[in-house]
């Protein structure tokens, strides 16, 4: 499990608290550059491409939706920042494959018959 900190202060505590639990993680650390708005640009452009799909009669819904139409004059703004966030790990994430179906490997000690006898046409199948 890999997990992204945005802030370094935030890392020795988190280091500390990972040794006393034992919990060990990868961290990496986003540098963050401009303001918000200037951050939430790259998650704006995706939600504008592809739109933005969230469970119908969630409870946060409304919030988050007034959240995003005040941004960035209002006055909170955290669900933004988390999207944001979202969006910057999603530009580093690759793209799926389609997996190949696997090649069935015919077995060695059987053989189609049109194989061992080629010129017994007797058989019929």
């Amino acid at each position: 499990m890999s997990v992204r900190c945005v802030r370094a202060p935030a890392g020795p505590f988190l280091t500390r608290r990972a040794i006393e639990r034992k919990a060990f993680t990868a961290r990496e650390q986003f540098a963050s550059r401009g303001d918000k708005a200037v951050r939430a640009q790259s998650m704006r452009g995706r939600m504008a491409m592809l739109g933005l799909y969230v469970r119908q009669g969630s409870p946060w819904l409304a919030d988050l939706r007034s959240e995003l139409l005040s941004f960035p004059a209002g006055l909170h703004d955290d669900q933004v920042d988390a999207l944001r966030l979202v969006g910057q790990l999603l530009d580093r994430i690759n793209a799926g494959r389609q997996p190949q179906p696997p090649e069935l490997a015919r077995h060695e000690a059987y053989r189609p018959a049109s194989e061992v006898m080629p010129d017994d046409d007797w058989k019929t199948l």
